[in-house]
């Protein structure tokens, strides 16, 4: 894991040199911290630099599972001028920039995707056309809301301001009630691109996911895994040996062979599904695992994935099922043990999204994470299945209180 963790980093640095960006220079996230971009945005001065996180399209994914996920784009943009340079965040010391011209700034938005309630802001760069380019617009910021209202206002300060900046038109939505509010949202201190590029947050299809990039996932562990089966398949072969003696001398109805039987099927059982899970961790193609993800009104942490790393459409993880929105608290970070947790408190318990050792990544995410929650929160929700009969179970605790 650290081997893996070291080599990341230094291909993500890599990356950033290659656009001629320090890794301890501060870069802007549309997904995870619009507002905070947008400020940045503004207070940016003529002819200086910025690092923008964005993202190109995803294709279709498999049945049963979201897009395949893709590494995530730097953008470096110079205050006045439409010219950028795009390179993939993971790509290295072996891979130029490329440079395109931005021509216009654009603010969509759409109905959640499964017919949810809610709406998807996005904002896009259409740029020139250029032959063998990586395509004609990039991604730059997304919002999901409850309300078209919100979520527009989430990305519109950032699309104006980055228009601004590029000296370029934009596509605006007109200003609504609602956006005072959420543009008005204090924004968290920003990162360091180094430190932003390991986690990124973007819609999957249906499925808005913040991904770790430094994880290899289910191959993570898969030599516990491997180890723990085999010693379960060795145990399970004796227990069957032992077994058979059983059978010859008593017969399959004495109970030593019965309780033979019965261990050798658990030990088999067991090292069945240890080995099972090491297979598919060997088999795990991607170079990311999904941290959460938010859909169906619920959010799931650590979900289920592919052997691409997409994540699966049930709305399930290694926690189980997903949780509903209205059941969930609120996003924080706890200690534990020296590093830091972003804890996710919901009805059911806490439950850790993540743990690093770096304060402040750790207070952004959890912020972001935040956000997100109540956003897409419905105002009008009323209370779940779970909290009516918590309500009901705990009224005669308290009239016999009373």
């Amino acid at each position: 894991m650290a081997q893996h963790k070291a080599s990341f980093e230094r291909t993500a640095d890599a990356s950033i040199a290659t656009l001629g960006a320090p890794p301890e220079e501060s870069a802007l996230d549309g997904w995870t911290d619009p507002q905070g971009a947008a400020a940045a945005l503004g207070d940016l001065n003529d002819k200086a630099s910025a690092l923008l996180r964005a993202a190109a399209d995803l294709a279709a994914g498999e049945p049963g599972f979201a897009p395949e996920p893709a590494v995530p784009l730097w953008i470096r943009l110079t205050r006045g001028s439409s010219e950028i340079r795009v390179c993939p965040a993971l790509a290295g010391a072996s891979s130029a920039p490329e440079p395109r011209r931005v021509t216009r700034v654009v603010v969509e938005s759409e109905p959640m995707p499964d017919s949810e309630t809610g709406a998807v802001a996005r904002v896009t760069l259409s740029l020139d056309r250029k032959a063998g380019g990586s395509g004609n617009t990039l991604l730059v910021a997304e919002a999901w809301a409850s309300t078209e209202e919100v979520a527009v206002a989430r990305v519109r300060p950032l699309a104006s301001r980055l228009a601004r900046a590029l000296s370029v038109p934009a596509s605006l939505p007109g200003v609504e009630a609602g956006e005072s509010a959420a543009a008005g949202a204090s924004a968290v201190p920003a990162l360091p691109a180094r430190s932003l590029a390991r986690f990124a947050m973007r819609a999957e299809g249906p499925r808005l996911v913040l991904r770790d990039f430094a994880s290899r996932g289910p191959r993570e562990g898969s030599g516990v895994h491997l180890l723990v089966g085999l010693v379960f398949a060795g145990c399970a072969a004796y227990a069957w040996v032992a077994f058979s003696r059983a059978l010859g001398a008593s017969g399959l109805t004495a109970s030593d062979s019965l309780a033979w039987l019965g261990g050798s099927a658990l030990l088999t059982l067991s090292a069945v599904a240890f080995l099972g899970v090491w297979q598919f961790a060997q088999r795990y193609s991607a170079a990311s695992a999904p941290v959460v993800a938010f859909g169906g009104g619920k959010v799931v942490v650590a979900p289920w994935v592919s052997r691409k790393g997409a994540v699966g459409l049930d709305l399930e993880g290694r926690f189980g099922a997903g949780i509903d929105l209205a059941e969930v608290q609120g996003v924080s970070v706890q200690e534990r043990k020296g590093l830091r947790a972003v804890e996710v408190a919901t009805d059911h318990g806490p439950i850790d999204a993540l743990i690093t050792p770096d304060a402040a990544l750790a207070s952004y995410l959890a912020a972001a994470l935040g956000r997100v929650v109540e956003d897409l929160r419905p105002e009008s929700s009323g209370r779940t299945a779970r909290q009516r009969a918590r309500s009901r179970a705990g009224a005669p605790a308290q009239a016999e209180a009373r």
